[in-house]
């Protein structure tokens, strides 16, 4: 028989520790260039909550998580991909997966990501005063091309996170779960 009360003080444990890790990995977007990757790093965190406990506590932690995010990140690109993007990504990609043409998962895949990338654009434009001009730093070069540019180069970093979760989740439930679950027990 499980003791219930264990499990509850194990799964509010483990919450609050990937919270506050994600917390610290978040602030360290003041970093130059890291905002996007911390943000999908820390949306990883988020979902080892489901492949260790569930749905539903990665869920709330997502929610508790983003929140201190909010409150904590210095960087608004970043907190606005974590909140928008990122945060939420690796669990809805759980139930994509279940769509069983490829073309068809691909296509739902891409749209959620388009539509919560130019959420998150306005969002960090309107919300925190970031200028349209400083996303495009760098890519002056590419003149009036540079906003399909950098929309282009979004979607393969997508694609490339996307394909990278198979094998981070892979590494997890085959090398990380079992210690865990060992050290746990």
């Amino acid at each position: 028989m499980k003791n219930r009360g264990f499990e509850t003080s194990f799964n509010i444990a483990y919450c609050g520790i990937i919270c506050a890790l994600i917390s610290i990995i978040m602030f360290a977007a003041v970093i130059p260039s890291t905002a996007y990757a911390l943000a999908a790093v820390s949306g990883v965190l988020v979902w080892s909550v489901s492949g260790q406990i569930n749905r539903k506590w990665a869920f709330m932690t997502y929610v508790a998580a983003s929140a201190l995010t909010l409150f904590l990140t210095p960087e608004p690109e970043a907190k606005t991909f974590f909140i928008l993007i990122f945060g939420y990504y690796p669990l809805l990609r759980e139930s994509a997966q279940k769509i069983k043409i490829r073309i068809l998962r691909a296509a739902v895949k891409l749209a959620v990501f388009n539509a919560a990338a130019v959420t998150a654009y306005f969002a960090v434009i309107f919300l925190f005063g970031v200028s349209a001009k400083d996303f495009l730093d760098g890519l002056e070069g590419f003149g009036k091309y540079a906003v399909y540019v950098f929309w282009a180069m979004g979607n393969a970093a997508f694609f490339f996170y996307d394909f990278s979760l198979k094998y981070v989740m892979y590494a997890y439930f085959r090398w990380i779960k079992p210690k865990l679950n060992k050290k746990i027990r």
